[in-house]
């Protein structure tokens, strides 16, 4: 997500994991910036979930947070 604020851009391209926004892939942005014009693109990119959920639960960590890489919440 990307917001202008006061004349400030201000963005969140989410991350490996826990995007928050119901895809599960993981996400990056690419920031262009010129002279007259900046823009903001959020790209998505697989990876394996199920290796860093087991992980997840191998240390202890309680099972919604793995449970929730799934949903992308």
């Amino acid at each position: 997500m990307a917001y202008f604020i006061r004349n400030t851009l201000l963005a969140n391209p989410g991350s490996v994991g826990q995007p928050r926004d119901g895809d599960p892939r993981a996400s990056f942005a690419i920031a262009t910036i010129s002279e007259s014009q900046v823009t903001f693109d959020i790209r998505r990119i697989e990876y394996d979930v199920d290796s860093v959920a087991n992980k997840i639960q191998s240390v202890g960590l309680p099972s919604f947070l793995a449970d929730r890489l799934y949903a992308g919440i």
